[in-house]
């Protein structure tokens, strides 16, 4: 395999257990070239593929030694001979070499022959044809070898056995070295003698030590190779896209980051660079790791793992397609169950309510399973599918809600793909992608026809440039206008893959941490390993300008500052950016018009107390859980005042009436587990309550049995046999929440949970 300047970077073995590599060009170097003619064949170009002078020759001191001492065979015979492969030397043999190398003469140019030569040529060992060679003895391509070691070449396939330079030390082993030297030394006099080197380039030549060791073959992308073999079997050349320099570059910034990883249970890393201009890859590495055992044979790039939540910014692409979503819109982050499924953010923490935009960046999991929910799994399966996925084989209801949070395998290379396809997109302004591209000459694939569109990839493009930077790229937003990326992490559940992958305006990197294994470390998360990794890759690169705003593929529109929905109600707002194409879908937000005294103390609907003016304001109220928790972290968010006390229910906007206790946990549709406690007895499972009058009090009832008394805050322990049961909570002005429980008993605490990290 050549990288894309055409320097060698991989080989490996044939199946006959030979290296060889046949040599590419239509004429041989010249050095080589005048070489090999001078000590093998002076007058190739002349004769018909015999030289009958030399076979008269031969003859001569044959007969006269009684034994083989010259062969009289000229390049084409020697071609001739290796076609046939071992046999005796015999004069029937010789015959027959004779009539093969006047066909060849007849059917192939001089040029032509020369390189069927070269490419199979011995040269000692294993080593076949003037391309291995080089490369093997010298390190670099036949067309850039000096006079000396074009000499050595072309003498070494005499008697390659006998002649191997670099033998180990021993008496003997010097004495053939002596020999080869000498074989050389005259050759260059020979050729200095025919005008062919200068006195100058003679003593220099004359002084060049013979290769002691062998310099070896490259090794810089084994597990491409491999994997390019396995595509087109029939081919023995692939000219890559990879950028060597590149190449050795990042596998040492792979290793610097292993010598660390290695010592917190992390033994392999992969990576992958993409040209997202180009769709070709610059770089890959299946598998780095600085320990033998460590599995480095497996190419984890092209192996399918636990994708974590690194496919939320397709799922945001697609909702924004579908208007569901604008990326100002609030999105639950309360507890919520889906059948037996309750998943939880990877921090175990809820903020009630967050903007779309900001869930994702945040990499959150509730908001983006709820999302899911309403886009719907089989269609966001089809979508992966349409976007290059190919390790979905199984049904949306295998994989369900878990798909966008690391339910399903994917391969480093696909993820990439997935990835910079989306900002080619932007680039490009075209939702026509080419295929991730290995070779400069690519066999022909489909492209691919991305699911969503140009401003759909956009907006969740510049999502993503929120997304936290590794601590070690300290004040990260004092100079992320210099070097925008935008990038995505993941960990799949049991800390077992770390996932990083991120794009600047030219190049899109992917990059996995972990064990071949499967072994977890507590290490293993997209943050903590995989992300530093990203950011030290990108600094390999060159600066790159972000993307330019698709404007065409974008509207702008309107929304309410505090819930991100289109404005209404006269509430404050701001601009933000949806895909031209979507049809919103978003319901109505959580902007209210509240009817207040003029203290703003009370709500008071208009006309309920006689001579007392009431005054309209638009405001933030949110559903009772989401705010319970939404305040926690938004000290400032105020819920709506109670109503006048004289007031009567009628008239008061529903939406502050209806809702005035609430259940936040656990959830309280579908099944309600009880452990099993270490001692073999059933546990209880603790409720948490709120209401909407942070004064109020609350009776708890259980299937008619009163359980007792809470106030703030509001929590009871249930313990009760598996069954059906039904839950009433009362407050001091009579209002009831009710609420039908599934009780199971539980091997362990607590129900399944989706626990993806960020």
């Amino acid at each position: 395999m050549y990288d894309r300047t055409g320097q060698l970077i991989d080989v490996q073995l044939a199946r006959d257990e030979q290296w060889r590599l046949f040599y590419q060009g239509d004429t041989i170097p010249a050095r080589y070239r005048d070489a090999l003619l001078q000590f093998e064949d002076r007058y190739f170009y002349q004769h018909p593929g015999i030289n009958p002078a030399a076979i008269l020759r031969a003859s001569r001191d044959n007969l006269w030694q009684q034994q083989i001492v010259s062969g009289a065979s000229t390049i084409t015979m020697q071609l001739a001979r290796l076609a046939y492969g071992k046999t005796n030397r015999t004069v029937w043999q010789k015959g027959r070499e004779i009539w093969l190398a006047l066909q060849l003469e007849w059917h192939y140019s001089k040029d032509e022959l020369l390189v069927m030569y070269a490419s199979h040529a011995p040269f000692g060992g294993n080593i076949v044809g003037l391309q291995a060679a080089s490369w093997w003895y010298f390190g670099r391509e036949p067309a850039a070898l000096s006079w000396s070691e074009a000499a050595l070449l072309a003498v070494l396939p005499n008697n390659p056995g006998a002649l191997f330079p670099g033998r180990r030390s021993s008496s003997l082993a010097s004495q053939r070295q002596d020999e080869l030297r000498n074989k050389r030394n005259r050759l260059l006099q020979q050729l200095a003698k025919a005008g062919r080197l200068s006195p100058i380039d003679l003593e220099l030549a004359l002084a060049e030590p013979l290769p002691t060791r062998p310099d070896g073959w490259p090794d810089q992308a084994p597990h491409l190779l491999r994997y390019l073999q396995q595509q087109q079997p029939a081919q023995f050349r692939f000219d890559s896209t990879i950028d060597g320099t590149l190449q050795q570059q990042t596998q040492r910034a792979l290793q610097r980051h292993l010598r660390l990883l290695s010592q917190q249970d992390v033994a392999n890393l992969a990576m992958v660079i993409v040209d997202h201009q180009t769709m070709q890859v610059l770089a890959y590495h299946g598998n780095q790791t600085l320990n033998a055992q460590a599995g480095g044979f497996v190419d984890i790039a092209q192996s399918p793992r636990s994708s974590g939540s690194i496919l939320k910014p397709f799922l945001y692409a697609a909702s924004l397609d579908a208007g569901l979503i604008l990326p100002t819109t609030l999105q639950a982050d309360v507890r919520s169950q889906f059948g037996s499924y309750s998943p939880a953010n990877f921090d175990l923490q809820f903020r009630g309510a967050v903007a779309a935009n900001r869930a994702l960046a945040e990499s959150l999991n509730v908001p983006a399973v709820r999302q899911l929910a309403s886009f719907g799994v089989s269609q966001f399966k089809d979508l992966l599918l349409q976007s290059g996925l190919t390790t979905l084989t199984r049904s949306a209801d295998h994989y369900g809600l878990s798909l966008i949070l690391g339910g399903a395998e994917t391969r480093l290379t696909e993820l990439t793909q997935l990835y910079a396809a989306m900002t080619h997109s932007v680039g490009a302004q075209s939702v026509t992608v080419p295929p991730l591209q290995y070779l400069l000459q690519p066999p022909n694939r489909t492209a691919l026809q991305l699911p969503y569109s140009i401003g759909a990839a956009y907006l969740t493009l510049q999502a993503l440039t929120e997304v936290e930077r590794p601590d070690s790229e300290g004040s990260w937003r004092d100079y992320s206008a210099v070097q925008t990326i935008a990038w995505k992490t993941g960990t799949s559940f049991g800390l077992r893959d770390a996932w990083a992958i991120g794009s600047n305006g030219r190049y899109s990197i992917g990059v996995w941490a972990g064990n071949a294994d499967g072994k977890s470390a507590p290490v293993l998360t997209g943050g903590q390993s995989a992300g530093p990794v990203l950011f030290d890759l990108f600094h390999q690169l060159p600066s790159a300008n972000w993307l330019s705003t698709p404007w065409p593929a974008l509207t702008e529109l309107n929304v309410c500052k505090a819930d991100g929905f289109p404005q209404r109600l006269g509430c404050d707002s701001e601009l933000t950016q949806k895909p031209k194409a979507a049809q919103l879908q978003l319901g109505a937000g959580y902007m209210r018009q509240l009817w207040l005294d003029p203290t703003g103390r009370y709500q008071l609907p208009q006309g309920c107390v006689s001579g007392v003016q009431s005054q309209p304001q638009t405001r933030l109220v949110l559903p009772l859980a989401m705010a319970w928790f939404y305040q926690q972290q938004h000290p400032d968010y105020a819920p709506p005042p109670p109503r006048w006390p004289v007031c009567t229910a009628a008239g008061l906007p529903a939406s502050s009436d209806e809702e005035q206790i609430a259940i936040i946990a656990p959830v309280s549709q579908g099944s309600i587990m009880l452990p099993l406690q270490s001692d073999g007895k059933l546990g209880a499972a603790v409720f948490r309550a709120v209401t909407q009058d942070p004064q109020q009090t609350l009776d708890w009832h259980l299937a008619g049995q009163y359980l007792g008394r809470t106030n703030s805050p509001h929590q009871m322990a249930i313990k009760v046999p598996s069954g059906q049961y039904e839950l009433v909570l009362t407050d001091a002005s009579g209002r009831r929440l009710t609420r039908r429980l599934q009780v199971v008993r539980a091997e362990f605490a607590g129900s399944r949970t989706g626990s993806a990290q960020p």
